[in-house]
């Protein structure tokens, strides 16, 4: 029986370490991110519109995570908040992408909130 388990494992780990990263379209750099929110607070307000683009999609991210991990892990928090703790983020990992922001931020709620 303990070799059977021991085969078990074994090949769980070596079709664990053959899966590939899963590849995100469309995501920003947190420099992006950092550029787009200076631009933003310029004088026009045509200025403003891809930093809303990446808001709108950075919710859409979070908002997807959640749905997929089905548990709330929004409720309670507020958008301005969130982009708070996204501009910290992107501060200090301006070479990380937006979603490796979101995956962080939904790891750090889910553990808050103790989901």
């Amino acid at each position: 029986m303990t070799r059977f388990i021991v085969a078990v494992v074994g090949v769980l780990l070596a079709a664990n370490s053959m899966a590939a990263p899963v590849e995100s379209r469309a995501t920003r750099s947190c420099r992006d991110w950092q550029e787009q929110t200076r631009y933003a607070k310029s004088a026009t307000e045509m200025n403003k519109v891809p930093l809303l683009i990446s808001k709108n999609w950075f919710l859409g991210y979070l908002s997807g995570r959640a749905e997929e991990s089905g548990k709330n892990v929004l409720k309670g928090t507020d958008n301005d908040s969130i982009f708070l703790w996204l501009d910290g983020y992107c501060r200090t990992n301006p070479d990380k992408t937006l979603d490796n922001a979101g995956a962080a931020l939904m790891r750090e709620l889910m553990q808050q909130k103790r989901l």
